[in-house]
């Protein structure tokens, strides 16, 4: 079941986010555990927040996603910062399935567009993703 992330289940994210912090710049960095909560804990306040994949109280995966104004097209703007998915539970579409709940959330708050924050390209292609070039 995918829903939004509370206290309990940041906490258990926070534990994990250097894992996907390194997976996410193919391991060439490694934060230190406080500067990624520090990140995490600012995007939250900006009105982030993670959507979580969890079964029987297991926590199987999350995405990270955020709303801004492009005040240049008068639209909200919808972000994936981060897409994760636990090592024992890779393979099952896990990713497929938080990427399509994320964005039906944004689609429902009116983002007409969103952006990714990521670096696996054919798999966002895969989910119809177009890449535009600046």
């Amino acid at each position: 079941m995918i829903t939004k992330a509370n206290e309990n289940d940041l906490k258990e994210i926070i534990t994990n986010a250097v894992d996907a912090v390194q997976e996410a710049t193919a391991y060439t960095f490694k934060p230190l555990q406080r500067q990624v909560e520090n990140i995490i804990r600012k995007t939250l306040d900006r009105g982030g927040y993670y959507l979580i994949l969890k079964e029987k109280g297991c926590l199987k995966g999350w995405i990270l996603i955020d709303i801004s104004r492009d005040y240049f097209k008068q639209q909200n703007i919808g972000f994936v910062y981060e897409v994760y998915v636990l090592p024992p539970y890779r393979g099952k579409g896990y990713s497929k399935e938080l990427i399509k709940a994320a964005t039906e959330e944004l689609s429902i708050q009116g983002c007409n567009e969103i952006e990714r924050n990521i670096r696996t390209v054919n798999f966002y292609k895969d989910m119809r993703f177009v890449h535009h070039q600046r």
